[in-house]
């Protein structure tokens, strides 16, 4: 995948202040992590940066690399704090947000971008290692429900032994849900060695989700 200067200044920007209260040399770590960032980029396979989701996985990635520069020393529960405070923008929040699970218009809008994601995919089977949509509309009537059996980053995580980041990077799933006023209600991830990461994501709302 190709380095964009704009995904690795945004994000190393909006970390940086989280990043300051755990590690004081944050400016050298993140000039030591940027060229590991590109070497990450470099070994994904199979997903190609036309693909819709690949955002995922060049903003992970900056992750990763932050932490393999401190040499696994920041740890996920501190990192998931830097993330958090990091996605807490009022940018960020508006641009969620105007997806609101609590209405059927939210639902269907939300359904809308993943249906469209998974049509991608399945028009372009060259990016044969991308994430694998599965829609069960029956199994709840509350929200909306779809899962993967396989996420390239877990992959790629397994592949060079950095599961240990992978609850990092599956929270970041819970923060921007509750931005568009709901909450997701997840049982497995692959990155756990499930067989799927399921996500059923139900309006904030919605006392005894069904």
């Amino acid at each position: 995948m190709k380095y964009k200067p704009i995904i690795w200044i945004f994000m190393t920007g909006r970390m940086k202040k989280g990043l300051k209260e755990i590690w004081p040399e944050t400016n050298a770590l993140l000039k030591k992590a940027k060229p590991i960032y590109k070497d990450l980029l470099k070994k994904v396979e199979g997903v190609s940066d036309k693909n819709p989701m690949s955002s995922n996985i060049t903003m992970s990635f900056v992750i990763i690399s932050i932490w393999l520069a401190s040499e696994r020393k920041i740890t996920p529960e501190q990192m998931s704090q830097v993330m958090e405070s990091a996605l807490d923008w009022k940018v960020i929040r508006a641009y969620f947000g105007t997806i609101d699970m609590n209405t059927e218009k939210g639902i269907r809008r939300f359904g809308s971008m993943m249906r469209k994601d998974a049509a991608w995919a399945k028009q372009h089977p060259e990016d044969w290692n991308t994430w694998d949509f599965h829609f069960n509309r029956k199994l709840h009537r509350d929200g909306f429900y779809y899962h993967f059996t396989h996420c390239p980053i877990a992959d790629f995580c397994q592949k060079h032994s950095y599961q240990e980041i992978n609850p990092v990077l599956c929270n970041i799933d819970y923060i921007t849900m509750s931005m568009m006023h709901s909450r997701l209600i997840r049982e497995h991830t692959v990155a756990e060695g499930a067989g799927n990461c399921d996500y059923w994501t139900v309006g904030d709302k919605v006392a005894e989700p069904k």
